[in-house]
C-alpha cells in the first residue's frame, strides 16, 4: 500500500473527516485542515470543492496549520472571524441603532450606516 493510500485510509477513519465532508459549522474553531494539492488551510465548514482525503492533514490549532507555510483559504478565511460572527456583529449594530434612535430609522439610513445594500433589510 502506497503512503498516499495509507494517509487516505487513516483520514477516512478519523471522525473529523466526516465533519469536513459535511461542512460542519459547529466544528469551526475545533480544528483546521490543510490541503497538499492546493497549498491552503481551511475551516471544517469551508464551502470549497471537496478534496481527496489522501491530500488532507488535520491540525488541532490554527497556528499549526499556519506553520505549514500554506496560505489561508480565500473562501472560508480561516484566520479571521467566521461569517456568522461578522453577521452577528452587523445585526447587533443595527439593533443598537434602532433602539437608540429617537425617530423611526429608514432602511436606507440603516443600510448606509452599516455599509450594506438596503436589500439586506
Amino acid at each position: 500500500m502506497k503512503n498516499q493510500d495509507k494517509k487516505a485510509a487513516a483520514m477516512l477513519a478519523d471522525p473529523r473527516w466526516a465533519r469536513i465532508v459535511a461542512r460542519d459549522k459547529s466544528a469551526d474553531g475545533a480544528f483546521w485542515y490543510t490541503v497538499d494539492t492546493t497549498g491552503v488551510y481551511c475551516r471544517p465548514s469551508c464551502p470549497s470543492r471537496g478534496c481527496n482525503p489522501g491530500n488532507v492533514t488535520i491540525h488541532d490549532t490554527l497556528e499549526s496549520a499556519q506553520r505549514t507555510g500554506f496560505r489561508a483559504c480565500k473562501r472560508c478565511k480561516p484566520d479571521g472571524p467566521s461569517a456568522e460572527m461578522v453577521n452577528a456583529g452587523i445585526v447587533t449594530r443595527a439593533c443598537r441603532m434602532i433602539e437608540t434612535s429617537e425617530t423611526a430609522t429608514s432602511l436606507t439610513d440603516l443600510a448606509e450606516a452599516l455599509s450594506l445594500s438596503p436589500g439586506y433589510f
